[in-house]
């Protein structure tokens, strides 16, 4: 899993022409975290740190470990709830919310606005 990991970390970070250190820091981690999984001296991610860096590499959690071949990891029924204007019908606000908590739960304000930003920004867009 963590070569899958790292390729698909990889490919995103260079989809997006963002850095290495500029995701990890955006994610809420240390600047050379996403560098330590790269090249191996940071174990295999958890789930919580997998959601960060998705959210980040805006891609789903399920896209990075290899589940899914699909960016969003969407079926029909993630394709509907994410369509519907409830919020808790939204999976990505529902994450990008759990996300918030958990950073502000361990004092990453900063990376907490960044979240939040990220997220209005993708509600303007729709």
């Amino acid at each position: 899993m963590n070569a899958i990991v790292n390729e698909r970390i990889g490919e995103r970070v260079s989809a997006l022409k963002i850095s290495w250190r500029r995701a990890s820091l955006e994610a809420g981690f240390e600047a050379g975290f996403i560098q330590d999984i790269i090249t191996g001296r940071c174990p295999s991610p958890g789930e919580d740190t997998l959601a960060s860096l998705a959210a980040v590499l805006k891609c789903s959690p399920s896209y990075l470990t290899g589940q899914s071949d699909d960016l969003a990891g969407d079926t029909s029924a993630h394709r509907a709830a994410m369509s519907a204007s409830d919020p808790a019908q939204r999976p990505d606000a529902l994450m990008a919310l759990r996300i918030v908590d958990e950073l502000l739960a361990g004092g990453h304000v900063e990376a907490a606005r960044i979240v939040v930003r990220r997220a209005l920004k993708s509600i303007a867009v729709e």
